[in-house]
């Protein structure tokens, strides 16, 4: 048999048992691409700006499945002195007692007690807890997820968030922001003049018919322990895929795993077309 269209390092799950080659679909899977590579490098550039008056800042924007929260979850392997960052999601804490705000946001990254973010000295003020923290750690950067979150709350409460991450490019802290979030996040920063100038702006595209989609899904395919190859790459294949996923990467993975499913259920070994439409269909009726 040969295994030639599965990597290397995954041969192996060819001769497990069901079970386990489906569990090995599931992991989670990185694949590079011209989109994150872009982030990645764009971040490694900032990262790299001395210090100065205000510190750049980036707004990556994208539907929801566009791969924002992906993106985010490689920045330690490849955005330098990663370990120095501060990541934070705007995502609403499951705690329903919890109203979640970017001061505790920050306040929860930092590692301390709520109640350090609710004793500035102003409304607009970072606590000294979160200040002395910050620059005992060497904190250069801020990573936001969810950022379209801080600008949909009350008019009173976005202001006092805006003060917040502009005090936080200041001179005082420096700190640079890559902030993650839909496309509402870029309408509310434009409606806002000073934040709109202090943002670099990246889209992140849904997939189209192009030679960067197939190399990603030659790389997906390679990591299906399949005994035959799918050749997902292929034109049909590759506009089929377009068609059911409408481009989306997180929809386009869902596709492509439920169909490798069936494949290893059914006994076909590979993706056809109608498994793929199976998949699109009922992802987990295998």
């Amino acid at each position: 048999m040969c295994s030639d269209h599965v990597r290397a390092d995954l041969q192996y799950l060819l001769s497990a048992t069901y079970e386990e080659r489906i569990a090995a679909i599931y992991k989670e899977l990185w694949v590079d691409n011209n989109s994150s590579e872009a982030v990645f490098r764009m971040m490694n550039n900032i990262a790299d700006v001395p210090a100065r008056m205000t510190a750049p800042a980036l707004l990556v924007v994208g539907p929801g499945g566009s791969g924002k929260t992906a993106i985010i979850s490689q920045i330690y392997k490849h955005v330098k002195n990663s370990e120095k960052l501060l990541f934070i999601s705007m995502a609403e804490s499951p705690e329903i007692n919890i109203k979640k705000t970017l001061r505790s946001a920050l306040a929860m990254a930092l590692e301390l007690p709520p109640s350090s973010s609710a004793r500035p000295q102003s409304g607009t003020d970072i606590p000294n807890e979160m200040r002395e923290v910050i620059k005992l750690r060497g904190v250069w950067g801020v990573v936001i997820d969810e950022f379209h979150d801080v600008l949909l709350r009350p008019k009173q409460e976005q202001r006092t968030s805006m003060s917040i991450l502009k005090k936080l490019v200041g001179s005082e802290y420096g700190l640079k922001l890559f902030c993650f979030g839909t496309v509402i996040a870029r309408n509310a920063l434009r409606s806002n003049e000073e934040f709109k100038r202090r943002f670099h702006e990246v889209e992140l595209s849904d997939w189209v018919e192009s030679e960067a989609f197939r190399s990603f899904l030659f790389e997906v395919e390679e990591s299906l322990p399949l005994k035959r190859p799918s050749n997902l790459y292929s034109e049909k294949m590759v506009r089929l895929l377009l068609f059911l996923a409408n481009g989306r990467m997180d929809k386009t993975l869902d596709v492509i795993r439920g169909a490798a499913c069936y494949a290893i259920k059914m006994e076909v070994e590979q993706i056809n077309e109608d498994l793929l439409k199976r998949a699109a269909m009922s992802p987990w009726g295998y």
